[in-house]
């Protein structure tokens, strides 16, 4: 009997530290375990964290700049057509060590399964899966038709991104979404494929949990933010709101600080003049560079409270959610109203507050003002939280459908082969 093989296509993946690596990761880890051999095709070197099959693809784009046709041709979609990490170049490679690595491995089942972004995972799979006839599973961690709706996307770029999605949603077996509002987009886009669109969250490792640590005591209350504020995600209303507050004398600024660590694109934090007298006051800190894993995991395991800023889409959920929930101190949301966060902060078992982008300036400052005068107490996330985002249980459901796309193929093959009846026109 055959052995079950994952070929994933992960760009991202450990010891990268980015927060795309992790779901790859977990997926492998997890579907070693219930039995499937796992290789993954990735751009992160892997050298020197041994233990898993991974195979280093390095992107020609960032390794070898400048080189001829290839690298001309990707910066030219890159600047204008598809920009940001598009890995049209590595989707090649990647596609090349697919090929080489089921030659030296000929007697497996395999499945193919990508993880976008970037939209080369998604290219390199399509090309594969197409040319040798195997089930293929997409995964969209950013739904691709989803950047089509950016009012500053060029018209070129969103009918791009939307053929590109309609391509791969039509010829994935199954395409998997990662909260239920990108699943009911994908459904409501397409009708006809909507029984092969899934959801699979995404979530925490139950073995690589995140506790609370004792707080940093500082006389005044900690509520923090770590990762990248970019575009979209502005804290601005929130620090001015802040302001209003203690210029009003409802807050003191000795009694709080909030703390921003992590890279901040421009238009995402107040101007230079307000970030300055803030920092002064004590009542604010950025630390504006890219934070080490362990020193972003002590930062907001040692705070008072956690600040989550979401509010330009009502569509993803960020990562760090579930590290918050897992420590269980207050969380304050920026987000959409009902957006997914707001929906598992409401089932998590863990205290929260939610301000909207829709508020009025009184309405905000209210709310804010609601949060900063809340206990820092500690709470252990519902039974709810532990079930739906454990990423055992997440591997389990990609399990499945691995097993469903090959049995579908099958069925397919064997009606392929099944003779069809001439028809006999009837004599005049």
């Amino acid at each position: 009997m055959p052995e079950d093989l994952a070929l994933i296509f992960a760009y991202h993946f450990p010891p990268e530290n980015v927060i795309g690596a992790l779901r790859p990761f977990r997926f492998c880890k997890y579907l070693s375990r219930l039995g499937y051999k796992c290789h993954v095709i990735s751009a992160a070197d892997r050298t020197q964290m041994p233990g898993i099959d991974a195979q280093f693809v390095p992107d020609p784009f960032e390794t070898k700049p400048g080189r001829p046709l290839g690298w001309q041709a990707e910066r030219a979609i890159r600047k204008f057509v598809l920009p940001g990490v598009v890995g049209s170049q590595w989707a090649i490679h990647a596609y090349k060590a697919a090929a080489q690595y089921t030659r030296e491995h000929p007697r497996q089942r395999v499945t193919v399964f990508s993880t976008f972004p970037p939209v080369g995972t998604h290219l390199a799979a399509y090309w594969f899966a197409r040319r040798h006839h195997l089930p293929w599973i997409a995964d969209f961690r950013d739904p691709l038709g989803g950047y089509s709706n950016d009012i500053h996307t060029s018209s070129l770029t969103k009918n791009v991104y939307r053929k590109l999605e309609r391509m791969i949603v039509s010829s994935a077996d199954f395409v998997i979404a990662n909260t239920d509002t990108a699943q009911d987009e994908l459904r409501r886009a397409y009708p006809e494929r909507a029984d092969r669109i899934k959801l699979i969250w995404n979530g925490f490792d139950p073995e690589d949990r995140l506790p609370p640590l004792p707080v940093m005591y500082s006389g005044r209350k900690v509520v923090s933010h770590v990762g990248e504020l970019y575009a979209g995600r502005s804290a601005t209303p929130l620090l001015q709101s802040l302001r209003r507050l203690i210029e009003s004398g409802k807050l003191a600024p000795d009694d709080f600080q909030v703390c921003l660590a992590g890279e901040v694109a421009e238009g995402s934090i107040p101007d230079p003049g307000f970030m300055a007298a803030a920092s002064k006051a004590g009542w604010l800190k950025l630390i504006p560079d890219r934070v080490p894993q362990q020193d972003a995991h002590r930062i907001v395991q040692t705070s008072d409270a956690l600040l989550l800023i979401q509010p330009h889409t009502a569509l993803q959920v960020p990562g760090k959610l579930f590290d918050y929930i897992q420590i269980g101190r207050p969380i304050l949301a920026f987000v959409p109203p009902n957006s997914p966060v707001e929906r598992i902060l409401r089932n998590s078992g863990v205290p929260y507050h939610c301000i909207y982008p829709s508020f009025s300036q009184h309405e905000l400052d209210e709310s804010v003002l609601q949060f900063f005068q809340m206990d820092s107490v500690e709470c252990r996330p519902s039974p709810w939280f532990e079930a739906e985002f454990n990423a055992q249980t997440h591997a389990e459901k990609l399990a499945d459908l691995i097993q469903q796309a090959n049995s579908l193929r099958a069925e397919s093959s064997v009606v392929s082969r099944i003779p069809q009846r001439e028809s006999v026109e009837p004599e005049p």
